[in-house]
Protein backbone atom coordinates (compact mmCIF):
# COMPACT_ATOMS: atom_id res chain seq x y z
CA UNK A 1 0.00 0.00 0.00
CA UNK A 2 1.22 3.14 -0.95
CA UNK A 3 1.88 5.92 1.77
CA UNK A 4 -1.07 8.31 -0.01
CA UNK A 5 -3.66 5.44 0.54
CA UNK A 6 -2.09 4.95 4.16
CA UNK A 7 -2.80 8.42 5.30
CA UNK A 8 -5.90 8.34 3.16
CA UNK A 9 -7.29 5.21 5.00
CA UNK A 10 -5.97 7.18 8.26
CA UNK A 11 -7.53 9.97 7.34
CA UNK A 12 -10.64 8.25 7.58
CA UNK A 13 -10.26 7.41 11.29
CA UNK A 14 -10.55 10.78 12.25
CA UNK A 15 -14.49 11.01 12.63
CA UNK A 16 -14.45 8.11 14.91
CA UNK A 17 -11.98 10.23 16.93
CA UNK A 18 -14.42 13.40 17.16
CA UNK A 19 -16.91 11.07 17.63
CA UNK A 20 -15.02 9.34 21.02
CA UNK A 21 -14.29 13.35 22.11
CA UNK A 22 -17.49 13.97 21.81
CA UNK A 23 -18.86 10.91 23.80
CA UNK A 24 -15.88 11.26 26.47
CA UNK A 25 -17.07 14.91 26.79
CA UNK A 26 -20.94 14.31 27.24
CA UNK A 27 -20.17 11.64 29.69
CA UNK A 28 -18.12 13.78 31.70
CA UNK A 29 -20.93 16.23 31.64
CA UNK A 30 -22.96 13.42 32.82
CA UNK A 31 -20.50 12.90 35.76
CA UNK A 32 -20.82 16.34 36.84
CA UNK A 33 -24.31 16.87 36.41
CA UNK A 34 -24.66 13.23 39.15
CA UNK A 35 -21.75 14.39 41.52
CA UNK A 36 -23.74 18.12 41.98
CA UNK A 37 -26.85 16.63 42.54
CA UNK A 38 -28.40 17.19 39.29
CA UNK A 39 -29.55 14.27 37.92
CA UNK A 40 -32.72 15.32 36.08
CA UNK A 41 -30.56 17.76 34.02
CA UNK A 42 -29.53 14.50 32.47
CA UNK A 43 -32.22 14.47 29.96
CA UNK A 44 -31.14 17.65 27.83
CA UNK A 45 -28.04 15.44 27.25
CA UNK A 46 -29.84 12.36 26.16
CA UNK A 47 -30.35 13.38 22.18
CA UNK A 48 -26.84 14.01 21.51
CA UNK A 49 -25.33 11.05 23.70
CA UNK A 50 -27.77 8.58 21.38
CA UNK A 51 -27.02 10.31 18.66
CA UNK A 52 -23.51 9.35 18.91
CA UNK A 53 -23.59 6.25 20.45
CA UNK A 54 -25.39 5.22 17.47
CA UNK A 55 -22.56 7.47 15.16
CA UNK A 56 -19.70 5.61 17.66
CA UNK A 57 -21.54 1.96 16.74
CA UNK A 58 -21.59 2.54 13.11
CA UNK A 59 -18.30 3.60 12.76
CA UNK A 60 -16.72 1.00 14.90
CA UNK A 61 -18.60 -1.85 12.45
CA UNK A 62 -17.07 0.51 9.34
CA UNK A 63 -13.80 -0.04 11.01
CA UNK A 64 -13.90 -3.82 11.27
CA UNK A 65 -15.40 -4.27 7.89
CA UNK A 66 -11.90 -2.25 6.43
CA UNK A 67 -9.73 -4.57 8.58
CA UNK A 68 -9.74 -3.21 11.95
CA UNK A 69 -6.86 -1.05 13.22
CA UNK A 70 -4.12 -3.53 11.96
CA UNK A 71 -5.23 -2.37 8.20
CA UNK A 72 -4.75 1.49 9.03
CA UNK A 73 -1.15 1.11 9.79
CA UNK A 74 0.88 3.05 12.25
CA UNK A 75 0.29 6.84 11.91
CA UNK A 76 -0.93 9.56 13.42
CA UNK A 77 -4.22 8.87 13.55
CA UNK A 78 -4.00 5.57 15.17
CA UNK A 79 -2.04 7.52 17.38
CA UNK A 80 -4.65 9.96 18.31
CA UNK A 81 -7.32 6.94 18.18
CA UNK A 82 -5.86 4.90 21.01
CA UNK A 83 -4.94 7.90 23.33
CA UNK A 84 -9.00 9.12 22.80
CA UNK A 85 -9.86 5.55 23.61
CA UNK A 86 -7.72 5.59 26.67
CA UNK A 87 -9.34 9.15 28.07
CA UNK A 88 -13.14 7.56 27.08
CA UNK A 89 -12.53 3.81 28.64
CA UNK A 90 -11.02 6.21 31.89
CA UNK A 91 -14.48 8.15 32.02
CA UNK A 92 -16.36 5.22 31.74
CA UNK A 93 -15.02 3.49 34.84
CA UNK A 94 -15.33 6.37 36.49
CA UNK A 95 -18.73 6.84 35.49
CA UNK A 96 -19.83 3.31 36.09
CA UNK A 97 -18.66 3.69 39.81
CA UNK A 98 -20.59 7.04 40.18
CA UNK A 99 -23.48 5.39 39.17
CA UNK A 100 -22.83 1.86 41.64
CA UNK A 101 -21.75 4.07 44.18
CA UNK A 102 -25.45 6.26 43.82
CA UNK A 103 -27.43 3.25 43.54
CA UNK A 104 -25.69 1.86 46.39
CA UNK A 105 -27.00 4.95 48.58
CA UNK A 106 -30.32 4.67 46.89
CA UNK A 107 -30.80 0.78 48.27
CA UNK A 108 -29.03 1.62 51.99
CA UNK A 109 -32.11 5.00 51.58
CA UNK A 110 -34.85 2.51 51.09
CA UNK A 111 -33.64 0.24 53.35
CA UNK A 112 -33.34 2.35 56.22
CA UNK A 113 -37.19 3.83 55.19
CA UNK A 114 -38.43 0.35 55.27
CA UNK A 115 -36.32 -0.54 58.57
CA UNK A 116 -37.85 2.48 60.00
CA UNK A 117 -41.24 1.81 58.89
CA UNK A 118 -41.01 -2.24 60.42
CA UNK A 119 -40.09 -0.53 63.66
CA UNK A 120 -42.92 2.33 63.54
CA UNK A 121 -45.39 -1.05 63.09
CA UNK A 122 -44.11 -3.06 66.30
CA UNK A 123 -44.25 0.02 68.26
CA UNK A 124 -48.13 0.25 67.87
CA UNK A 125 -50.91 -2.64 69.50
CA UNK A 126 -54.04 -3.45 68.14
CA UNK A 127 -56.79 -4.87 69.64
CA UNK A 128 -58.29 -8.54 68.60
CA UNK A 129 -61.56 -10.49 68.33
CA UNK A 130 -61.48 -10.92 71.92
CA UNK A 131 -61.47 -7.27 72.67
CA UNK A 132 -57.58 -7.59 73.85
CA UNK A 133 -54.37 -5.65 73.06
CA UNK A 134 -52.58 -7.75 70.55
CA UNK A 135 -48.63 -6.46 69.37
CA UNK A 136 -48.57 -6.79 65.37
CA UNK A 137 -46.46 -9.62 65.10
CA UNK A 138 -46.09 -9.43 61.07
CA UNK A 139 -44.98 -6.23 60.49
CA UNK A 140 -44.38 -5.55 56.68
CA UNK A 141 -42.11 -3.50 55.00
CA UNK A 142 -41.74 -2.02 51.46
CA UNK A 143 -39.60 -4.43 49.29
CA UNK A 144 -38.01 -3.86 46.29
CA UNK A 145 -36.08 -6.61 44.81
CA UNK A 146 -35.68 -5.85 41.32
CA UNK A 147 -32.10 -5.35 39.63
CA UNK A 148 -31.85 -1.82 38.04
Amino acid sequence: MSNNQTMDQQNLLFPLIDTIKGLTQIISEEITLLKSRRPKELEKLMPAKNQLLATYHKEIAELNNRGGLAAFGNGNAIRILKQESKIFQSVLIQHERLLKALKKISENMIKAIGDEVVKKQNQTSRYGADGSKNKNKSPTSISLNQKI
